[in-house]
């Protein structure tokens, strides 16, 4: 240096021993399994450690992570994605895997909104359109829906007079079959799931999820036959009982829904006298359930059959039965006796002569079908025979 530069003068010595001003190694914990989870692209660690090897990036095995060490020259490096975007561009863009990359799927319904969806799509199956009626009541309608007056009230209400919180959804559709009929739209079927609030000991008012169901210009056998469609498409199973009179109920028409200890609901004709106070002009069917309790039970497996190929033959059983004998005890005879061909059995007419009298007429419609065979003549008689002989036990004689 000294040839090429005469006045170069070299001094002995340390000219700077400092180091706190240099840039130090940053060392970053990387995981294979990240690493694949965003490349779509399974990688070892030694694979790992061998892509990014050429590029100044020293890596060490501990465990299921890699240490790596950045070098220096390398300061836009400080996160794990950042090595993971390195082994990516070494490895080559185009050749990492066309995988969809996971997600977690958020939500879902539980069980017993799932349930409660189904219900509604069972009813509306059925032809019954749902409505919303106000969930607040006003002084009397509780009253003139033939129901008792004792409820919870409202300090602070939305409205002036909608200060009484229902027990029932009866009122409410009730005053919607009021309001159609006066619109000359009788016959409308309507539903409603929603939330009672029956008063209570506790602090707070007890509160139940129900459905109500209304039929217009429809009998109490419509809304049973709107109960066990229901029951068979949820699995749920409930008896009639017409020992108890329910309030806003016709006495005889009606009946409560018990599973097991628990009343869950009740099906029946609403009363004439709370038909008269809306202004209603024909019959009307209701059902009202416990949601709460009903959705809250496990409901049975459903249990596939196969379609039988063979034809199916129908008996009509007419019987002059007494008033004392509900239908129903009639229809469980006659599945009792009818057996294993039995597949559908319905109620088509009932028929008296006048109100006081001490029997009426009862038409029961049986479906009969094998899975494999066709019945004969021989098969369909005897289970005939079986029937008439059960409903003669109650008390019934073949008209």
């Amino acid at each position: 240096m000294r040839l090429t530069c005469t006045d170069l003068v070299v001094h002995e010595g340390a000219v700077d021993a400092r180091t706190e001003h240099l840039p130090k190694p940053v060392v970053i914990d990387v995981r294979p399994s990240r690493v694949g989870a965003l490349l779509g692209t399974q990688f070892s660690a030694q694979e790992i450690v061998s892509l990014i090897a050429p590029l100044g990036f020293v890596g060490a095995l501990h465990g299921d992570t890699i240490s790596v060490t950045v070098p220096t020259w390398r300061p836009d490096c400080t996160l794990e994605v950042d090595i993971i975007e390195e082994v990516a561009r070494h490895y080559g863009y185009s050749r990492l895997g066309a995988t969809v990359p996971k997600s977690t799927q958020p939500g879902g319904l539980s069980p017993v909104q799932q349930r409660r969806r189904r219900v509604r799509d069972v009813v509306l199956g059925l032809g019954v359109s749902e409505a919303m009626p106000h969930p607040f009541l006003t002084d009397g309608d509780l009253d003139r829906a033939g129901l008792s007056n004792e409820a919870v009230r409202l300090l602070n209400p939305l409205a002036v007079g909608d200060d009484v919180l229902r027990t029932s959804l009866r009122p409410g559709l009730l005053k919607a079959v009021a309001f159609n009929e006066s619109h000359r739209r009788p016959g409308v079927a309507l539903f409603e799931v929603g939330h009672v609030y029956p008063p209570s000991d506790d602090v707070l008012p007890a509160e139940h999820e129900v459905l109500a169901v209304v039929l217009t210009g429809r009998e109490a056998p419509a809304a049973v036959a709107v109960w066990r469609e229901l029951a068979s498409a949820m699995g749920w199973g409930a008896r009639l009982d017409q020992s108890v009179v329910s309030a806003g109920l016709h006495p005889t028409r009606s009946a409560t829904l018990s599973a097991g200890r628990d009343v869950v609901g009740i099906v029946g004709e609403v009363h004439p006298d709370v038909l008269d106070a809306y202004g209603i002009s024909q019959r009307v069917a209701v059902l009202e359930v416990n949601l709460s309790l009903l959705l809250a039970s496990e409901p049975k497996v459903a249990q596939w059959k196969p379609t039988s190929r063979f034809p199916s033959s129908d008996i009509d059983l007419a019987f002059t039965v007494p008033t004392s004998v509900t239908a129903e005890k009639i229809e469980k005879s006659l599945r009792q006796n009818a057996g294993a061909l039995l597949v559908d059995i319905a109620l088509f007419d009932v028929y008296r002569t006048d109100a006081s009298a001490e029997s009426r007429s009862l038409a029961f419609r049986l479906r009969l079908q094998a899975n494999d065979r066709t019945l004969t003549d021989a098969d369909v008689a005897e289970v005939r025979d079986k029937c008439i002989a059960g409903a003669k036990k109650l008390g019934a004689q073949l008209r």
